[in-house]
């Protein structure tokens, strides 16, 4: 038993050569196990999986519930690999949820990118010199009720008790809520109003129309729009005298 111990194995020859094969083999086995997990990692980060992704700009303060609605995202797959931390698969998440940032074209929707809706919504959507305005209430023709909901971009024009002309009070006006349509991601009732994100500066030029005029709303394009020229409409331009649009 004693020449078997370790010691005497390593000094002579045939214990040398029965440890140096006993290291290789363990180093074959390592090489081995090494390379499977090596393998299994590629394999792994290049396999697709399933994400949504967004098909254009969506402003902070949309609803996940209005996504599948207007088409603003799309189902895609990439590497594994390319995931982000805790991307979104199923549309189902969004339900219950408004964006708490811009979320930008081609961007993987993840969990941060949303929060759970509350009654306090409307406020979420307003930062720095943004402000939220109520316009008085509006018949069909002159706010396009139904079809102007939250989230649709319009331009104001108003027209001030006893003038005799039309003017743009302002343009790219954000819709936060509609007379049919609560405010985004908010679980508040319907006011029955327009509600609008305006600047500060523009909120008392609201203000005081609605308590002395009357508002016509415009929708805008979607996406693609050309900028509003903001002048005045009286019965001397009224017509159309030559060509054009």
């Amino acid at each position: 038993m004693e020449n078997l111990a370790p010691n005497r194995l390593l000094k002579t020859r045939q214990g040398t050569i029965v440890v140096g094969v006993a290291a290789a083999v363990l180093a074959a086995i390592l090489l081995l196990v090494y390379l499977s997990h090596y393998r299994n990692s590629v394999k792994g980060s290049t396999e697709p999986v399933t994400v949504l992704v967004a098909k254009r700009l969506i402003p902070k303060g949309t609803s996940g519930a209005s996504f599948a609605a207007k088409n603003l995202f799309v189902v895609t797959t990439i590497p594994k690999g390319q995931l982000k931390l805790g991307a979104i698969s199923d549309p189902a998440v969004l339900r219950g949820t408004i964006a708490v940032a811009d979320i930008y074209p081609r961007q993987q929707l993840t969990t941060a990118d949303f929060t759970p809706a509350s009654v306090g919504a409307l406020a979420a959507q307003l930062t720095g010199n943004w402000r939220a305005v109520a316009l008085p209430t509006l018949d069909a023709a002159h706010g396009l009720t139904p079809d102007v909901q939250a989230g649709d971009s319009v331009d104001v024009y108003g027209q001030l008790s006893g003038e005799q002309r039309i003017g743009l009070v302002m343009a790219d006006v954000l819709v936060l809520a509609s007379p049919t349509q609560a405010v985004t991601g908010s679980t508040a009732p319907v006011s029955g109003n327009y509600i609008l994100r305006v600047p500060a500066t523009k909120a008392p030029r609201f203000a005081y129309m609605g308590q002395n005029g009357t508002f016509w709303i415009v929708l805008r394009p979607g996406h693609g729009a050309q900028g509003t020229v903001p002048v005045f409409v009286t019965g001397n331009n009224l017509y159309v005298t030559s060509g054009g649009h």
